[in-house]
């Protein structure tokens, strides 16, 4: 199984800041900021609890593939119909994207960091894929 680990490091009222580490490789992250409501989190609005999470590959609706988080236990769950009397949040994914607000309640990852965003995200995207593929894994999110 393929593991990979977020630290966060910064969190302002407007996004989250982090390092994704895999393998030999560690990008930064961007996230919104923490949004508390049970459980999970607010939908669409917030970062992704702390905890230990399945990843699953998804393909968006433009045909890219990306990964989804799953942790029931934390109140995240990969479809909305998954969730138990329709609460908790559901398709928490790790995709492209350079600023909080080009991700809805998700992670977008980045070769660097420059201010309030990460750059590079494609690339960043292509590295984390790539060391996925087809395996089984898993991340573990860790506030620092």
């Amino acid at each position: 199984m393929k593991r990979l680990t977020l630290t966060r490091e910064a969190s302002t009222d407007t996004e989250t800041m982090g390092r994704l580490s895999f393998n030999d490789t560690t990008l930064h992250t961007i996230e919104q900021e923490w949004r508390p409501t049970a459980p999970g989190g607010e939908p669409n609005n917030s970062c992704v609890p702390a905890g230990t999470y399945q990843l699953i590959s998804h393909t968006r609706p433009g045909g890219k593939k990306v990964v989804a988080l799953i942790n029931p236990g934390l109140g995240v769950y990969y479809e909305a119909d998954d969730r138990p009397n329709g609460v908790g949040r559901y398709l928490i994914l790790i995709h492209v994207g350079n600023y909080s607000t080009d991700i809805v309640g998700c992670i977008a990852p980045g070769l660097g960091r420059s201010g309030q965003m990460v750059t590079s995200s494609r690339d960043a995207m292509k590295k984390l894929m790539a060391y996925i593929g087809d395996d089984d894994a898993e991340i573990l999110i860790v506030d620092g």
